[in-house]
């Protein structure tokens, strides 16, 4: 017991040492009015759509397959960024690509978040970062997930990273979105740490660390949708997107912005996708 808590309150003192600095440069998007409506981003992880180009409507068969998916939605999540780092032009040319009203999430490499211990190399996150600026105003959010192997006892390790990340992006230009796949973390400090560092927990429903209602006020949602089982398969019933589609009410009605991408892809990640938007719709939701 002493260990965790010297494991635990070490960190957090080492924070606020640190706390004048986030002062300076602040948390992204809090200075959207809590009167006006949050906007919703609805998305798959990764380019998921049904059938080959040639089944594609007439207007889009000769264009790329991001550039139809983004008639449909309105974000991607990046996954392909976790095994291997884009170019820089690889990413303005995907921005080019797509609707204006647009935005990219990109999952941050393996090479920082699954390092053995967490001790991976700094520099492939300044690599990162900054292949990530060709994206450019289609910003949407930075996703560090975490393995289930890395759990609390890992405090210092993760607060590290997140120091690390705010300071390859100084002005705070993307939003960060944490996922934890391990149940130690849910807990205060956590909390305080994440919000010191202007970042996010993850919403998500991977049965070993389901976390699907928000334990604090956050300024923004970012929902992981993984499947039923958490196998990346089926379907989620009706019943379950209705569920998730109030939830998103109410945190746009508060004035939040909510991300949500459904990570089902060898299952009806698209359909799924496509039925919470017009659930939302129903109900006079922003544009989505």
């Amino acid at each position: 017991m002493v260990t965790v808590i010297v494991s635990i309150v070490i960190p957090v003192c080492a924070s606020l040492l640190r706390f004048h600095r986030w002062h300076v440069f602040g948390e992204p998007h809090l200075e959207q009015s809590m009167t006006q409506k949050g906007k919703i981003w609805i998305g798959t992880s990764n380019i998921t759509l049904p059938g080959n180009k040639s089944t594609f409507p007439k207007e889009f068969r000769l264009e790329s397959r991001l550039h139809y998916y983004s008639s449909l939605f309105n974000t991607l999540e990046v996954n392909s960024s976790f095994y291997r780092i884009p170019l820089r032009n690889t990413f303005q040319r995907w921005a080019f690509d797509v609707q204006n009203d647009f935005c990219f999430s990109l999952k941050l490499t393996k090479e920082i978040t699954h390092a053995r211990d967490l001790a991976g190399d700094m520099m492939m996150l300044e690599k990162f970062m900054d292949a990530a600026r060709g994206i450019s105003q289609k910003r949407g959010c930075i996703l560090v997930q975490f393995p289930g192997k890395i759990s609390l006892e890992h405090f210092g390790r993760v607060e590290q990273i997140l120091e690390n990340l705010m300071e390859t992006d100084p002005h705070n230009t993307w939003r960060k979105a944490i996922e934890f796949r391990n149940k130690t973390w849910y807990l205060s400090e956590t909390y305080e740490m994440l919000n010191l560092y202007g970042a996010q927990i993850v919403l998500h429903d991977m049965p070993k660390s389901k976390l699907l209602e928000a334990p604090i006020e956050t300024s923004f949602l970012y929902l992981r949708f993984h499947g039923p089982n958490g196998d990346y398969r089926g379907s989620y019933s009706i019943e379950i997107l209705k569920q998730r589609a109030l939830q998103i009410e109410q945190a746009t009605d508060q004035g939040r912005d909510v991300y949500v991408y459904f990570n089902n892809t060898v299952g009806e990640a698209f359909n799924n996708a496509l039925t919470l938007k017009k659930l939302l719709r129903k109900v006079g939701r922003p544009k989505i």
